[in-house]
């Protein structure tokens, strides 16, 4: 297309209601803009307002509290206890088939030596017990240890110190 043909285009669509046209466009193009401000200040008015049911809560339930309590008495001074850790933090593999239902899931609780080796992992017994079994499976595969303990037992921070003290001679 040559200079002479644009510029004649131009002048036909601004002398046969051209003007009305471009106007038109414009127009809608001004409105599309004010609408999406329109909407993009709704978004953040709503995101404030969902915000305010956002609360904090503990860590852990009454239960897992007072076994961490129990567990913090039970290890040496040196080592460490982190509660619900996720399975993707303790083990690896180059297996995603196998791992995907159990990339997000978590433990209770795992106990680490002074420089947070992991010296096993400790689990309270829930409902789901075939759901342990192949976590216990994927840990004990990696070199994890795994205690389980039922809260509904008579727990002592000695019969805990003994098992974990079981775990820390193996490992020397």
């Amino acid at each position: 297309m040559n200079e002479t043909t644009l510029i004649s285009l131009v002048q036909k669509l601004l002398s046969n209601n051209g003007v009305y046209l471009i106007g038109t466009i414009i127009g809608s193009l001004l409105l599309g803009f004010v609408i999406l401000c329109l909407l993009a200040w709704i978004s953040d008015k709503q995101r404030d307002i969902i915000s305010r049911f956002y609360k904090p809560k503990k860590v852990l339930n009454a239960n897992e509290e007072q076994f961490f309590i129990l567990l913090r008495q039970s290890v040496p001074a040196d080592y460490y206890v982190f509660p619900h850790v996720s399975m993707r933090a303790l083990i690896e593999t180059n297996h995603w088939d196998f791992w995907a239902p159990f990339n997000l899931k978590r433990v209770d609780f795992v106990i680490c030596g002074p420089t947070l080796e992991i010296i096993c992992v400790i689990e309270l017994e829930g409902e789901n017990q075939k759901r342990h079994l192949r976590r216990d499976k994927m840990l004990k595969n990696a070199g994890v240890h795994v205690l389980r303990y039922d809260l509904q037992d008579d727990l002592s921070s000695d019969r805990i110190r003994l098992n974990i003290e079981e775990l820390i001679k193996g490992r020397s």
